[in-house]
């Protein structure tokens, strides 16, 4: 009788050990029996496949171009829309919908495909493209030409020149007097920068700091 006890002791003991651990899902699980796979790679089946070919609406215009093409540079914005990873939507005909003007889309798929720049007039709107496309290597090829590289100048040279911002209505000033006492409708003024001379440590930068007024 108390064999018997003991052994339905240790019957009930194994039926709640077995039903505390049917809800840990971790419990009895095998080394063996992962799927690694899955673990490692776990949007595998998910990926999007695209076309080689791929029809694009941005904006509601129509661009046709290679998917090499759109993934040339990895860290863009349009080879990681392209990876897979992401669902891109559908116009009716079944284009890949970018929700931006398209306008200037055509430059930027030129320099994808050859590398070649906008004409002059696109260089200030295609530069807010790379921009926005995160495309660096357009950014920085653009900034090296007019007129983007006019403002780069221009915008060190203000960084050189201490107080000339708040020196310019005082110089905007003197140009009209001078446009009043000659009676003509502009006046153009010469601005002569000289650096003057004082010792420079291997810390500092030499900057202009006086301006005069011809």
């Amino acid at each position: 009788m108390v064999v018997h006890a003991g052994q339905q002791l240790m019957e009930n003991s194994n039926n709640a050990m077995s039903t505390s651990n049917a809800g840990d899902e971790f419990s009895f699980i095998k080394p063996d029996s992962l799927n690694t796979s899955s673990v490692l790679h776990p949007l595998k089946d998910n990926l999007e496949e695209f076309p080689e070919v791929v029809s694009l609406n941005v904006g509601g215009m129509y661009y046709t171009t290679r998917l090499s093409t759109l993934r040339r540079f990895e860290d863009s914005m349009l080879a990681v829309m392209f990876s897979g990873r992401h669902r891109i939507p559908k116009d009716t005909e079944g284009r890949y919908f970018i929700d931006r003007d398209g306008k200037y889309f055509g430059d930027v798929l030129n320099f994808l495909r050859n590398g070649d720049l906008p004409p002059r007039e696109h260089v200030r709107a295609v530069y807010r493209e790379a921009q926005y496309y995160s495309l660096g290597p357009l950014q920085d090829t653009l900034e090296e030409v007019q007129p983007l590289a006019g403002e780069k100048v221009r915008q060190a040279f203000l960084d050189l020149m201490p107080y000339y911002k708040e020196n310019l209505e005082r110089i905007i000033e003197i140009a009209k007097l001078r446009a009043m006492q000659r009676k003509a409708r502009f006046a153009k003024l010469k601005i002569c920068v000289y650096k003057e001379e004082m010792p420079i440590t291997p810390y500092e930068y030499p900057f202009f700091n006086t301006m005069l007024l011809l």
